[in-house]
């Protein structure tokens, strides 16, 4: 319906059956020759078929084309301009498609002002309506956003979650730099799967849609204006560029660092977890505390215990952990996100409910229960104190602590062992036990 010559090109180069029909009921009421047809081969293209039998009725106007047997084939000026226009229509309808687009863009550029206006005004209305029909169907609340630092939610959910699981999502509070809780920082510990990473999303969402000009998914809500929302979430290399799962981590994390502000909103996951336990253990310690030196409202979810004592000697930390119950050997998930700190990961009960091995999953509570070690309170010496501390004699070492130095070990030092005989290798090894053994029964 924009151009007809284009429609017409189009309708030839789809179907021209129908325009043969009407032209072949036209001659026959012409003519009179009801045995007449009009029909098409790709050699001798379209014609007019009629009968011997029938010469003598032949108009003037039918020009013979290609004679048979018991019949002659003829054709007219307007089947021969017909036929010129099927075999051009493709042709014809692609220049034509252009020269109708090419008009079309012209017309559009005298009106681009108007129409991208337009479109700002449509998009502002999509994007309001959308928010506001949200709101309404899932009872969001209008939030309260003012120039404080502040990070005050009740009862929290997840804006897609809490709109696919409806009653079995388990809402949250979360508060930072309030009158009830002053810390910046919250380190939150729990099992895998209990809901740390949805806690600690939901909130980073739910300041998103406020200071977009949304309703938020909570009960109340009071958020200080943020900067910008910073985020080190997931697990993934780029491997084209050369950066392992474990320097993406730190490149991303060192991003952080440079730019976070007393109004930035940061939310971490497991910190430190692609290299060895103490290197991992002792960045994501210096991290949190730089984070928490900064004012930074941080979420920081994290496995490693050990950080809980930070908040002991920082009062810009605070601990929260996920609640869960143990029934039968098994735990239960309770998603609820409350004050204070955890000492387990439950990461062997999880495992069992991946499906791991009964037998493989026997053989790891005895390995943990030969290699759980607390260290946490002697963490946190280490980490008040610059330099090393000492050692009780009667205290088992403590991971942060240096080797203390020893005779034994400095005669193991001087051992040459290539020019070492398998006797004096015995020899040696019992002068290193009588060596060794006063300062074990000291």
């Amino acid at each position: 319906g924009i151009d007809e010559a284009l429609d017409e090109a189009r309708s030839l180069e789809r179907d021209a059956t129908s325009w043969l029909v009407g032209y072949q009921a036209k001659i026959v009421e012409e003519t009179g020759i009801g045995a007449l047809k009009v029909g098409f081969n790709k050699v001798f293209g379209y014609y007019i078929e009629v009968s011997k039998a029938n010469d003598a009725r032949i108009p003037p106007g039918f020009v013979r084309k290609q004679t048979l047997k018991n019949a002659e084939r003829y054709i007219t000026d307007e089947l021969k301009v017909f036929e010129d226009k099927v075999l051009t229509a493709g042709a014809r309808g692609l220049e034509r498609e252009k020269i109708v687009f090419a008009d079309l863009c012209r017309s559009i550029a005298e009106q681009l002002e108007a129409i991208a206006a337009f479109g700002d005004a449509i998009a502002d209305i999509d994007g309001t309506q959308c928010l506001a029909e949200t709101a309404y169907r899932l009872e969001w609340v209008r939030p309260e956003v003012d120039d404080s630092n502040a990070l005050e939610l009740s009862e929290a959910r997840h804006p897609v979650l809490d709109a696919s699981m409806r009653d079995r999502f388990v809402p949250n509070d979360a508060r930072l730099a309030t009158d009830d809780e002053p810390a910046t920082l919250a380190l939150i510990t729990g099992p895998n799967m209990a809901g740390k990473s949805t806690y600690i999303r939901q909130t980073a969402l739910v300041v998103l849609l406020a200071q977009a000009g949304s309703f938020v998914p909570a009960t109340s809500a009071r958020i200080g204006v943020v900067d910008r929302i910073l985020t080190r979430i997931g697990a993934a290399d780029e491997l084209h560029a050369g950066r392992s799962t474990f320097m993406v981590e730190m490149t991303e994390t060192a991003n952080i660092l440079h730019h976070a502000t007393e109004r930035s909103l940061v939310i971490l996951d497991e910190i430190g977890r692609g290299t060895s336990t103490l290197d991992g253990l002792s960045l994501a310690w210096a991290i949190a505390e730089a984070l928490a030196a900064r004012g930074s409202r941080t979420l920081f979810a994290t496995h490693y215990h050990e950080l809980t004592s930070i908040a002991d000697r920082m009062p810009e930390v605070t601990n929260l952990h996920v609640t869960v119950r143990e029934w039968q050997d098994r735990i239960v998930f309770l998603h609820r996100i409350q004050p204070g700190r955890t000492d387990r990961s439950y990461g062997i009960h999880v495992a069992q409910l991946a499906g791991l091995a009964p037998d493989v999953v026997a053989r790891a509570r005895e390995l943990l229960a030969t290699l759980a070690v607390h260290e946490g309170e002697a963490a946190a010496r280490a980490a008040a104190i610059p330099t090393a501390p000492a050692v009780d004699a009667d205290s088992q070492m403590s991971l942060f602590t240096e080797f203390l130095p020893h005779p034994a070990i400095d005669r193991l030092r001087e051992i040459d062992l290539d020019a070492l005989t398998p006797l004096a290798a015995f020899d040696a090894l019992r002068g290193l036990v009588k060596q060794a053994k006063p300062q074990n029964d000291a």
